[in-house]
This record gives structure tokens, sequence and C-alpha cells, in this order.
């Protein structure tokens, strides 16, 4: 069963915009709704996959790598901290 849909979002448009947008719906045998909200959906995956994935050059992932492996001693504000997250548990 399909969830009830309640939420709304409107939208301002130019004629343009909403002339190809009802074209496109129509090419594409959707309502206007499922059209605007099948692409907006796509486009926002699309903008979460681009700012969630991280792409380093290879000497930036070697220096990631490396204090990965070769992480620094803890100095007295790193302890400090630990102290205080373990003495809230």
């Amino acid at each position: 069963m399909q969830a009830l849909k309640k939420q709304r979002i409107d939208l301002r448009l130019t004629d343009d915009d909403k002339h190809i947008i009802e074209e496109a719906a129509a090419l594409s045998n959707q309502t206007i709704t499922q059209f605007m909200v099948s692409s907006a959906s796509e486009r926002a995956a699309q903008v979460l996959e681009q700012h969630r994935r991280l792409i380093l050059n290879e000497e930036s992932w070697r220096l990631v790598m490396d204090a990965i492996s070769h992480p620094p001693a803890p100095d007295d504000r790193l302890k400090r901290a630990a102290k205080r997250l373990e003495d809230m548990e």
C-alpha cells in the first residue's frame, strides 16, 4: 500500500517553464505532479551523492591513509576530552 501523500510544495513558474514541464510530463505519460516529483527526487539524489562522496587526489589519499595508519599520540587536550566523555557515561 502506498503511503499517503500529505506534504505540499508550492512553486511559482514562468509561463515558459510551466509549458515545458506540462509537455514533458505528457510525453512521459505522467501527471505534472508525478513528473515534477520524480524529476526533483532524481536530481536531489544526485546532489546528495555528490556531496557525500569525497574524491581525493593520490597525494591527499596517501596523507589520509598515513594518518589512519600512524595516528598522532593524544595530547593533553584530547586526554581531557576523553576523560569528560568517560565521566558522562
